[in-house]
């Protein structure tokens, strides 16, 4: 089993900030990276579409034998991973926003989250705020259209840097000290974010954190792969050449995309 590949799945090309991190520090594992761009973004989708796709691409992982699925997406987490951690017999990763580590960090107790609408609407979005935020104040704020922009390649254009300056507006007016980026798709955007935020103001990304706790869990249950590079292949339910090109610009290397009917 520990030869069997890793599984990584999101909305679209997002997952690939949580896909780096994981590369890098396991670099002996192979990977399986599904971009579900077809059907992409998940964040205004209602939660039965969620766990229909969430399904057909786990059982198509499952298939290609995989011994652990990350779920690279804040909003499919929210959504079915603890269904899916009873449903199927290998260990499930997931992402949340980084409302903790933030706690952490913050200086004068005000903490703005970006996600998706899905995310925040969520009932596990909802537990952890409560959960974690008992001493804090948190500002959610809901980003319409700005994973999209990343799915489509348009980092630098003037409509993703109105959209970033439009929902940093109300996270700036309530001076917050720290933003979760709280969808996968947004880390991307970092240097965007930093350009137009202070530089006091500090921003939490939790891709590497996952990697970690995949680590941990592989760890745990001693499918751990030592020897030899890993080799990763990327699929997409979407069109090839348009994910091709935007995973190329993400990640700034040539990389080769299968279609996933």
């Amino acid at each position: 089993m520990d030869n069997q590949p890793i599984g990584i799945f999101d909305s679209g090309v997002g997952g690939l900030s949580v896909l780096q991190h994981i590369h890098q520090l396991l670099p002996h594992e192979n990977i399986l990276y599904v971009a579900d761009s077809g059907h992409a973004p998940y964040g205004c989708k209602d939660e039965s579409y969620i766990e229909q796709r969430s399904r057909v691409i786990t059982e198509h992982l499952l298939a290609q034998g995989v011994k652990v699925i990350v779920i690279a997406c804040n909003t499919a987490t929210a959504s079915i991973i603890e269904k899916f951690r009873q449903q199927y017999g290998i260990p499930f990763i997931g992402v949340e926003p980084g409302i903790k580590p933030a706690i952490a960090i913050t200086k004068n107790n005000n903490i703005g989250v970006m996600a998706t609408s899905g995310t925040l609407s969520s009932d596990r979005y909802n537990e952890l705020s409560q959960r974690f935020s008992r001493d804090v104040t948190v500002y959610s704020q809901s980003c319409p259209g700005l994973a999209d922009q990343v799915e489509a390649g348009l980092l630098d254009t003037p409509e993703t840097i109105h959209l970033l300056e439009k929902y940093l507006s109300p996270l700036l007016v309530r001076q917050v000290d720290t933003i979760v980026l709280g969808c996968t798709h947004y880390s991307f955007l970092r240097d965007q974010i930093q350009l137009i935020i202070n530089d006091e103001i500090q921003l939490v990304d939790t891709s590497r954190a996952i990697a970690q706790q995949l680590i941990r869990v592989l760890e745990k249950e001693a499918l751990l792969k030592t020897s030899d590079r890993g080799l990763i292949h990327y699929y997409t339910t979407g069109a090839i050449d348009k994910t091709q090109t935007t995973m190329r610009c993400l990640l700034k290397k040539d990389v080769m995309v299968k279609y996933l009917p």
